[in-house]
């Protein structure tokens, strides 16, 4: 089979799924009543329980919280399920780090409780700082000081004439993923990585440290996964759903780290740099502590470090409601967000997973005085996204077929609601509906986001990170990212992050959770209740333009020699189809002239376009990623890559392959714009 039958038999199969229409309310929602129905009454009341205890995947707080979400969720009224999952995660079990010569002293690796944050004193709270999936181990070796452990500081480090074999390298927070950090320093030979937080990034040279201010503390630390295997999800069941009986992987097998790895803050690190003798690293390089920042620690400077984890399977689940649709129910928009933490999670992810519950609980109110969306809505909490997305991740493993035919879009909100400043990224399709809705929903001061007269609203393309993975990058659904920023601190991944923090740093008032659920309510009504459902194709087309433009000047960059005529030419001629179809189908929806058959047609073929990126065989060296268009990078964990394949081919320095992925992208350019002729011919037909 072709992509393109495949593409137009999946879209066979969607229209054909369509059921009769019900009978629906008599008056649609107007925007009034949806911006009204959000409450910064019930966000804070379901911040405040939700964030009492310490939650981490797969501990008996975690089993509490999957509880109390499920009450909610059955209080509005809501068909409610429970996907438990078994995923291989990792627990601590000791740490130490030590300085052995030229004098013995023992570091600090706990984070102490807070006399004016009592929450920072429960007793299921593990003061200990660890990342996720650190190998175990106890090694003694001098230091190195790659900075902030990208790629190109270890390739730096190499030009400079500094080995990490054998050593053991310290690097600072920020700059990539901190599982890239992990896999680069055994990549170069390190014997075990130290990650600190530095008083520039996250503490007194920012602003006021906690509790008088919000910015870290010399003992603060920030915990989280080091997984960097090529797939989100559980580390054993790439691919299928992690159930009980899943056939799984070795887990010896698995490309986990292998040498120990420490956070700590920068109380702990900064001994450590004061003794160093080596070679002063570059002026780029130096941070916020006294000591000058030095390359290499000198031959009489050790450190010991110590690192116990078990890694095991264990059981969590997801959480999902259902408010179901009275005229296409197997169509689906979904919401949501993980409730899993590092302790209590206040800001993250708890700032977010209040917005999809208050959103399900506002929509449900909703619906009980009459209303019924067209499509349903889902509203989901995932489980573990922490240790690498995999809460979200089984689930899209677990319901492909149905994803892939009936899911209109993913709205994402992790640690969301984080201050009074929106911000969003989004798959081109989704774009214009984001920026036509910040001319309606009002920010935290009750202005609309983007008010008459201002330019867009930016909006960043999708990256790595946060549960949209697995439904962008693996089964090409356009998603939504939303957030709110501009607080002054951050409690990210420490024991810190607790409703205190929050409420004296992002404040009380909920004004930022509620701007983000009336967003997410808009949205979802728009989605789900809208007759022609509102994803434009046209929005791909500035945006490929630019990511081609990125590609040049990459492949320029590193001397790559490229013709990307012939992608241009596809996305000009998609780009100029996509705008007369799109034009003149919003013409004829406006003016009801769009048949039922003609609409289900229609709606089937908008759903599937954004499908045709997806390519059965994956990315090269990536195929769990299947999105030709839209992945996270390779390198950073956390940026995004549009047309990945071809980036990874102009990264590899590979000219064959930036022709071979060029070829993909323009055929399933080409299977779009057959789409759009398609679209064109459905509005055409009589009613």
């Amino acid at each position: 089979m072709t992509a393109s039958s495949g593409v137009f038999a999946r879209v066979a199969v969607v229209a054909a799924l369509a059921v009769p229409a019900a009978v629906l309310a008599e008056e649609p929602l107007t925007d009034a009543q949806v911006l009204a129905a959000p409450s910064t009454m019930f966000l804070s009341r379901t911040h405040g329980m939700l964030a009492a205890e310490p939650h981490v995947a797969g501990t008996l707080g975690d089993a509490r919280t999957i509880d109390r979400i499920r009450g909610l969720f059955e209080s509005y009224g809501l068909k409610v399920e429970t996907q438990d999952f078994d995923a291989y995660l990792a627990r601590p079990v000791d740490a130490s780090l030590s300085i052995v010569t030229p004098d013995q002293r023992d570091l600090k690796l706990l984070e102490p409780a807070i006399a004016e944050d009592p929450f920072t004193a429960h007793p299921d709270l593990n003061p200990l700082g660890w990342n996720a999936y650190s190998g175990s181990g106890d090694v003694t070796a001098q230091v190195v000081f790659a900075n902030r452990g990208t790629k190109e500081d270890f390739q730096r480090l190499k030009e400079l004439g500094v080995s990490c074999e054998g050593r053991i390298v310290l690097a600072r927070y920020g700059g990539n993923f901190r599982g890239y950090k992990a896999k680069y320093a055994e990549e170069a030979g390190a014997a075990g990585l130290i990650i600190f937080t530095d008083p520039d990034d996250n503490g007194y040279n920012r602003g006021a440290m906690y509790p008088e201010g919000g910015y870290g503390t010399p003992h603060q630390i920030q915990r989280g996964s080091i997984k960097t295997l090529p797939y989100a999800g559980d580390p054993l069941t790439p691919f299928v759903e992690a159930t009980k009986g899943a056939e799984r992987l070795d887990p010896e097998a698995l490309d986990l780290p292998r040498i120990p790895v420490q956070p700590v803050g920068w109380a702990a690190a900064e001994p450590i740099f004061a003794r160093m003798k080596g070679p002063e690293a570059p002026e780029e390089w130096q941070g916020g502590m006294d000591p000058v920042y030095r390359l290499t620690g000198g031959e009489a400077l050790t450190v010991r470090l110590k690192v116990e984890q078990a890694r095991e399977i264990m059981t969590t689940a997801n959480i999902i409601a259902t408010l179901e649709g009275a005229e296409f129910p197997q169509e689906k928009v979904i919401i949501g967000s993980h409730h899993d933490a590092w302790g209590f999670g206040a800001g993250d992810p708890l700032s977010g997973t209040i917005v999809t519950i208050e959103t399900a609980r506002a929509l449900s109110e909703l619906a009980g005085s009459g209303w019924r969306p067209r499509r349903s809505i889902v509203f989901a909490c995932w489980g573990a996204e922490e240790f690498g997305i995999i809460g979200s991740t089984e689930w899209c493993e677990a319901h492909t077929p149905d994803l892939m035919a009936n899911a209109v879009a993913y709205i994402n909100l992790d640690a969301a609601a984080m201050g009074p400043e929106f911000h969003a990224g989004a798959s081109p399709s989704l774009q214009p509906l984001l920026w036509d809705l910040a001319r309606v929903v009002p920010d935290t001061k009750g202005r609309p986001i983007e008010p008459e007269g201002a330019d867009p609203i930016p909006i960043g393309r999708l990256g790595g990170g946060s549960d949209h993975v697995g439904f962008l990058s693996h089964l090409c659904i356009p998603s939504i990212n939303l957030g709110a920023s501009g607080s002054e601190g951050s409690a990210y991944h420490s024991n810190y992050d607790t409703i205190n923090w929050y409420h004296q740093i992002v404040g009380g008032d909920y004004e930022p959770a509620r701007m983000l659920a009336r967003m997410t309510a808009m949205l979802a009504v728009r989605l789900a209740d809208s007759a022609l459902i509102p994803l434009d194709p046209s929005g791909l087309g500035a945006d490929a333009q630019g990511a081609v433009v990125t590609l040049e000047d990459r492949a320029r960059e590193l001397g790559v020699d490229a013709d990307f005529s012939p992608l241009r030419n596809s996305i000009a001629m998609f780009q100029g189809r996509a705008r007369e179809v799109m034009e003149q189908l919003r013409r004829e929806s406006a003016a009801g002239t769009l048949g039922p058959e003609s609409l289900r047609s229609t709606n089937a073929l908008l759903l599937a376009i954004d499908r045709a990126w997806l390519a059965p065989s994956g990315l090269p060296d990536r195929p769990w990623h299947r999105n030709l268009y839209a992945a996270p990078d390779e390198t950073s964990g956390y940026a995004a890559w549009a047309l990945p394949g071809i980036r990874h081919a102009i990264e590899a320095r590979d000219p064959d392959g930036v022709i071979r992925e060029q070829a993909r992208c323009v055929r399933a350019l080409g299977v779009m714009t057959q789409m759009l002729d398609a679209i064109d011919a459905a509005a055409s037909v009589p009613q």
